[in-house]
């Protein structure tokens, strides 16, 4: 009896080892990023203000990579697979290199407030063990940048791909590509606690955070809907319309701003919304467009015409108000 009893339990044991082992091979191998990265920015433009500004300053210096302009244009960042080169507009014939200790960057922003740069930093020259992956704040007036955010132990060629930071929190929530379109949140704070935010879905699009609560925005690219997390009680919730939706952008206002997409993920209109309050549309697009065009700019200039004409008694009925499927 004891015999057979000890048979069962070693089955048992390596049942458990075979399938722990199945799971690390399509965590790390199978579903693990082959291709490189190209150097992102969540502003999709070179300017964290997303203006020229006086990018003139620099008009001299030869950027290998790509540029990356301070809020106040004190600071130049050329950004590289495997550089980052920092210029101040009253010195340049002194740019700071930052020490990367032979790290890949895979992603690079300056703060909207500060002349402070975020730096992603994931092992370019890997040759085996654990894959780890960090974000790095660099302040250029220090010379000097600390490892704030390290995530270990991911799956092979994981990389840091987008980041929502909280300017009044210092509430940082990191986009990590863990796979070919398959995506992880994690979060980190002033005290450089990091942690995985676990999603309802992997299919992430766009994120964002309120620049003075730690409430995160995020859309699920493929089944067009926006999610917000409240981290106070780590709670998910639905808040856009019914229907097909991405999410833009947040505003300093808290404006959220999204776009109503077509099966195809074609833009169809524009829409702005408040927590508590709904979504409504304040652009019908004649013409489907590609969404990846579609920017918080844009849906600003289509719903200060669209108040315009209701002031004016304009409106003609085109635009309805959409009620979020939950409020506050």
């Amino acid at each position: 009896m004891k015999k057979g009893l000890r048979t069962v339990v070693g089955y048992f044991v390596l049942g458990i080892a075979l399938q722990a082992g199945i799971y690390y091979y399509l965590e790390n191998d199978l579903f693990a990023p082959s291709a490189d990265y190209d150097i992102v920015s969540n502003t999709g433009s070179s300017s964290s203000s997303g203006t020229q500004g006086n990018e003139s300053a620099f008009a001299d210096v030869q950027v290998k990579g790509r540029a990356y302009y301070s809020h106040d244009y004190q600071y130049m960042a050329d950004v590289s697979a495997d550089s980052v080169t920092i210029y101040h507009a009253g010195n340049l014939d002194n740019p700071q290199e930052v020490e990367l200790k032979g790290q890949g960057v895979s992603f690079f922003e300056w703060l909207p407030d500060r002349d402070l740069g975020l730096i992603a930093l994931y092992p370019k020259d890997w040759h085996g063990g654990r894959w780890n992956i960090t974000l790095a704040r660099y302040n250029p007036e220090a010379t000097t940048h600390e490892s704030d955010a390290p995530i270990k132990d991911l799956p092979k060629g994981s990389k840091i791909v987008d980041v929502a930071f909280s300017t009044a929190t210092n509430e940082v929530y990191l986009k990590v590509e863990v796979g070919d379109g398959l995506y992880r949140i994690y979060r980190t704070d002033a005290n450089y606690a990091t942690r995985r935010i676990f999603t309802p879905a992997t299919s992430i699009g766009k994120i964002a955070v309120f620049f003075d609560e730690d409430k995160f925005f995020y859309d699920d690219a493929d089944k067009g809907i926006i999610y917000l997390f409240n981290s106070k009680n780590s709670s998910w919730r639905i808040i856009s319309p019914p229907g097909r939706y991405r999410l833009v952008g947040i505003g300093p206002d808290k404006v959220i701003y999204a776009a109503r997409v077509n099966n195809d993920g074609e833009a169809v209109g524009y829409y702005t919304g408040k927590l508590g309050v709904g979504f409504e549309q304040v652009k019908q697009l004649d013409t489907p467009v590609n969404f990846n065009t579609v920017t918080m700019h844009l849906i600003e200039e289509a719903a200060k015409k669209h108040a315009a004409d209701k002031a004016a008694g304009k409106d003609d009925g085109t635009n309805q108000k959409e009620i979020s499927s939950e409020q506050e």
